[in-house]
């Protein structure tokens, strides 16, 4: 099994592993100017920045890969927007990685930073069929909080 990669910026950094038994890839940046100079990007708080990776990844057949925030990050309230963030296998751009700072500092990320990892996972693709109910199960329709003691508000309809 092969996780398939086109670097596609020359000074891009491939993706590493940290450890033998790491499930993940680290991404790093890619933050070069016009000129190829090093840049940093700063994220402000409570905003995202789009972060280039300078990559393509295509996982294996019957696999996508999934963009996960680094738990180093997470801790300091940096972490991927729509994690886990879905690489379709279909997919043959640039992986990007979408960075939250969630924190109340400024958040610098330098090109080459391990800024998320991915993960390759299988999949399945069930068929869709409609039903007009379905059965009665203990839990039901309760949703948010429905294993808590405290209630919640129902949901909004528009």
């Amino acid at each position: 099994m092969q996780l398939e990669m086109i670097l596609l910026e020359p000074k891009a950094a491939r993706p590493s592993r940290a450890y033998n038994e790491s499930a993940g890839y680290d991404l790093s940046a890619f933050l070069l100017n016009d000129a190829g100079r090093p840049m940093t990007v700063t994220i402000a708080p409570h905003t995202t920045k789009v972060i280039r990776t300078g990559l393509a990844l295509r996982p294996p057949r019957g696999n996508l890969i999934l963009i996960c925030s680094r738990s180093g990050y997470a801790s300091r309230g940096v972490f991927v927007a729509n994690a886990p963030g879905v690489v379709d296998p279909d997919y043959t751009g640039e992986i990007k990685v979408a960075l939250f700072n969630g924190s109340l500092e400024p958040f610098y990320v330098q090109h080459l930073d391990r800024i998320a990892q991915a993960l390759v996972m299988p999949f399945i693709v069930p068929s869709l069929c409609e039903v007009t109910v379905f059965p009665r199960t203990p839990r039901g329709a309760h949703g948010f909080g429905s294993s808590d003691t405290s209630e919640y508000p129902q949901a909004v309809r528009s």
